[in-house]
């Protein structure tokens, strides 16, 4: 389930504007891993990714509260 989670959050950053290559830049990983995620492809990324992924979907909804 966490990694349906993760795309999902993943899909709601985007949606929001961020670029994938932003993302990856400040996830510390490779576009391809982005692209991956939002697929389906990976559905559990190492800790740090999953964790700076977590951390900029609770940035965007505290900005959207």
């Amino acid at each position: 389930m966490y990694g349906e989670e993760l795309a999902k959050k993943l899909e709601a950053i985007l949606a929001s504007g961020a670029t994938p290559k932003a993302v990856a830049k400040e996830a510390g990983c490779d576009i391809s891993t982005v692209y991956r995620i939002r697929s389906g492809a990976i559905v559990n990324p190492s800790y740090s990714v999953g964790r700076s992924l977590d951390e900029m979907y609770a940035k965007l909804r505290s900005h959207a509260a």
